[in-house]
């Protein structure tokens, strides 16, 4: 589980500086710690056993949750999900926080070297990889939380020293 745990601390440490520095609310944070959590809904589909195949004599698998198509439509079905006034707000968060799975997804080590399609449907190169780490290694984590706890702390005292009526939107 040192994967997905990385993957939401590295998004909640990119979203929370984005959120600090322009003027997107506070509520869309976890929005994008959803979103970052989503292209691993591929993997869902193996531990329940659903097959890959053809229905129809149409092909489907569901490899392209984990690619940035994946990752855009789940964002447009995620932001669906909340009230219309927020869609446009929501869809970005749900990317972004894919967008930085699939990035960090690019370091993890492959045996043929090279990375799946990340940028289907845009593109179907398979990057190089970055045979940084394992997804099993734990030392991810302790990086992501070097430096997610800063900027939550950061956070955290800037909230606390500004004004309860016009601080956290």
């Amino acid at each position: 589980m040192p994967d997905l745990l990385t993957h939401v601390l590295v998004a909640y440490a990119v979203a929370a500086v984005v959120v600090w520095i322009t003027a997107v609310p506070d509520r869309y944070l976890p929005v994008a710690l959803v979103g970052a959590v989503a292209p691993d809904a591929m993997k869902a589909t193996v531990l329940l056993g659903v097959p890959s195949g053809s229905a129809f004599g149409i092909p489907y698998s569901f490899w392209g949750l984990h690619t940035l198509g994946g990752v855009a439509a789940l964002g447009g079905i995620g932001a669906l999900t909340v009230r219309a006034a927020d869609r446009r707000a929501a869809f970005p968060a749900l990317v972004c926080g894919g967008a930085t799975h699939l990035l960090l997804d690019l370091f993890v080590i492959r045996v043929d070297g090279v990375a799946p399609p990340y940028l289907f449907p845009v593109s179907g190169w398979l990057p190089p990889a970055g045979n940084l780490y394992a997804s099993t290694d734990a030392w991810t984590v302790v990086a992501a939380l070097a430096v997610a706890v800063p900027v939550w702390a950061a956070r955290r005292s800037t909230a606390a020293g500004s004004d309860p009526e016009h601080g956290r939107r």
